[in-house]
């Protein structure tokens, strides 16, 4: 028996396959509640009435509703990207163009899944370009020392490094207390943190930086030729997710992605749907708990 065709599965997965619309206003719910309940920064009142107003927003079939809702709560986002703009992550400025998309999409009527599709197309490919950009003319990033650091930290492949160089837990835990002591030092003191980064480990990074940047070219030609390659487009969506999950603690961002690709399919690629709902479920709910289960770390 397939996956998707378990008693427990089959009624979820006939939704979020076949009502487009309503399922992305699920995941848009999702998301909003996940951002303002978990940021700091967002005002009480905002953490108070926002789950309400998100509520009403899946439950209602009134379109002129659900228009009216989607349009306070995405002011609310612009207020707050507004009011947060030099502490806030790219995450509510993304979350705020999803919400208008979604606003102009039911006021569309039954071009609704059109219009958000070429929507997400628009969205992803100027923040992946961006993103591009920005990797390319950044020294730090070409130079392989933020992968470099990550690395060293332990914060990406521990596990698998550890698989050929045993000694590599131990050389990440002096890593750590190498820099922790000099956070700790008195900011006259002239101190330095010897970091121990292997010569393998240096040639790891720039083998990784130049794949980063590499697929990421590849992910955004998928997009961009989505028509023509069809369910593969969004596997090469949901592996990128994947990479990035094994390696940044990124769950936000990595849900709007996934968001993003739901609403780009189309009758010819809704068997993606599931998964992608699935893997926004996850997300979330790790966000929500403050858990990060490794996969390959």
């Amino acid at each position: 028996m397939a996956f998707r065709d378990r008693p427990m599965i089959a009624p979820i997965a006939r939704f979020v396959t076949e009502e487009h619309l309503r399922t992305l206003l699920i995941l848009f719910a999702a998301i909003v509640f996940v951002f303002f309940t978990t940021k700091d920064y967002i005002p009480f009142l905002a953490r108070l009435l926002v789950p309400f107003l998100l509520v009403l927003l899946i439950a209602t079939d009134d379109m002129r509703l659900r228009f009216n809702l989607l349009l306070w709560i995405t002011l609310g986002l612009a207020l707050n990207v507004v009011l947060n703009f030099y502490v806030i992550a790219n995450h509510g400025f993304v979350i705020t163009f999803i919400g208008v998309a979604l606003m102009i999409a039911c006021a569309a009527g039954d071009d609704a899944s059109k219009i958000m599709a070429r929507a997400a197309v628009f969205l992803i490919s100027i923040l992946m370009g961006l993103a591009l950009i920005q990797k390319l003319i950044s020294p730090h990033y070409m130079s392989g020392d933020l992968i470099g650091s990550y690395l060293a930290n332990g914060y990406m492949f521990k596990t698998i490094i550890s698989l050929f160089d045993p000694s590599w837990p131990q050389t990440v835990h002096q890593n750590l207390a190498a820099q922790t002591a000099l956070m700790g030092a008195p900011p006259a003191a002239s101190t330095s943190a010897a970091v121990v980064i292997p010569p393998i480990i240096q040639g790891l990074a720039i083998v990784l930086t130049w794949a980063a940047l590499a697929s990421q070219v590849m992910i955004e030609a998928c997009v961009l030729a989505r028509n023509r390659l069809g369910v593969w487009a969004h596997y090469a969506i949901l592996l990128f997710v994947l990479i990035i999950y094994s390696t940044r603690n990124e769950n936000v961002f990595l849900s709007m992605n996934l968001i993003l690709g739901y609403a780009i399919t189309d009758e010819h690629t809704k068997s993606v749907r599931l998964w992608y709902v699935i893997g926004v479920a996850y997300l979330m709910i790790m966000e929500a708990m403050g858990l990060r289960p490794g996969i390959i770390g």
